[in-house]
């Protein structure tokens, strides 16, 4: 059975690869698009909930658009959702990503006037010029020129990345400092040093690193529990998007391990290395 969170169809359309796949009205290619904010959520259907986020730039499979909403499938993991149609544009020819947990985007090269919008780790922009302070965007608006990194140039430390979240709100289906749930987190922070990962946090229990004993964790492996993932930022210290805190923490390994045990989300289930 195919996984309906990376699998392009619902009943009106579907990709064109899943014709004789899956029952649908329709089958389409999909238009190329990119998000053209800072941050945009996407949903499970229009007007629904959010199960994830996309940055500025994020490109994205546009295969229909319903009551203002676009069903797309998300380039960077597969994911399948809805975001605001009036949300995405034309893509662009990207050549940097924001590279910082934040920044701004001004409408002039001046600190003083007035921002366009934040930015967050993980967008992607287009660089028309760059002075060494300031780089202005092909799509208009400028950045800080040291919060941006050329695109292959990744960060190669995703517990330091990680703890740039530390004291972010917990929010689901978050991934950025403005709120993040415990995989978007743990997503974020692998893309930023250049790791291929999935949205959930089930897909990044089996395809991430490769699996060890419990026994043997170390600082930077991923522990999972039952709909639930954190990252060792040391041996004996755990970082994660906590529910319980409502926060990104820090905390004793040991004393949230017992803690998730005693709230019925049981046992450690797997400990990948990246």
């Amino acid at each position: 059975m195919m996984d309906p969170r990376i699998t392009p169809a619902n009943e009106r359309v579907a990709a064109i690869y899943l014709k004789g796949k899956v029952k649908s009205k329709s089958f389409s290619r999909g238009v190329i698009k990119e998000c053209s904010l800072g941050i945009a959520d996407l949903l499970n259907s229009p007007q629904g909930n959010r199960v994830s986020q996309l940055f500025l730039g994020d490109r994205v499979r546009v295969f229909e658009v319903v009551k203002g909403f676009a069903y797309v499938q998300v380039e960077k993991d597969n994911y399948c959702g809805y975001v605001k149609d009036n949300l995405l544009r034309s893509p662009s020819n990207i050549s940097h990503w924001v590279s910082v947990s934040g920044s701004t985007l001004y409408f002039e090269d001046n600190l003083k006037k007035r921002e366009i919008s934040e930015l967050y780790l993980g967008g992607v922009v287009e660089v028309k010029n760059d002075d060494g302070v300031w780089a202005e965007l092909i799509s208009g608006g400028f950045i800080p020129s040291c919060h941006l990194k050329k695109l292959n140039n990744k960060l190669s430390d995703h517990v330091g990345v990680s703890r740039f979240f530390l004291n972010t709100p917990y929010l689901w289906g978050g991934c950025s400092r403005k709120g993040v749930d415990c995989s978007g987190l743990v997503q974020t922070a692998l893309h930023s040093c250049g790791i291929s990962c999935p949205r959930d946090t089930d897909m990044q229990e089996f395809m991430v690193g490769k699996r060890i004993n419990v026994q043997d964790a170390k600082q930077g492996d991923l522990v999972f529990w039952k709909g639930h993932v954190g990252i060792l930022s040391k041996k004996h210290t755990l970082l994660h998007a906590s529910a319980f805190h409502m926060s990104v923490v820090e905390e004793d390994f040991r004393s949230a391990k017992n803690r998730i045990e005693e709230s019925k989300g049981g046992k450690i289930t797997t400990v990948r290395r990246i």
